[in-house]
């Protein structure tokens, strides 16, 4: 009898198989400058359904963001895409006459996959673009 609890405990307490989520994939875009300056940042929102769509008209899947960033606080954007391995990219450009040290990352499902650091330019990408 012991042995029949034991068993139906060790099911129990066993945790499911994680599955691939229908949903998507939370991609989690962050960039960070040494410097304040106003930043123009670009990131893939929107799975393209092919790489012609996207070249066709870029604008209905990259989010386009002219923005104020501060020296070492990192400005985060949040999409769900189906697909990050091809489709995850962020860029982040701004000039001062002083080397703003732009960084960005990239994280799948809470899991960092891409980092670069660049001069007055970064760009990260699951791919090459």
């Amino acid at each position: 009898m012991t042995g029949a609890v034991v068993a139906i405990a060790a099911v129990v307490a066993t945790p499911a198989i994680a599955h691939a989520d229908p949903a998507g994939h939370q991609v989690t875009y962050t960039v960070t400058t040494t410097s304040d300056l106003t930043a123009n940042i670009q990131y893939m929102n929107v799975d393209p359904p092919s790489q012609s769509a996207f070249d066709a008209d870029s604008s209905k899947y990259l989010t386009s963001v002219h923005t104020p960033i501060t020296g070492g606080q990192p400005l985060v954007y949040t999409a769900t895409l189906q697909n990050p391995s091809q489709w995850a990219i962020v860029t982040a450009s701004g000039g001062l006459r002083i080397n703003p040290e732009f960084h960005c990352e990239i994280a799948v499902d809470g899991q960092v996959v891409v980092s670069q650091n660049g001069g007055s330019g970064v760009t990260c990408s699951t791919r090459p673009w």
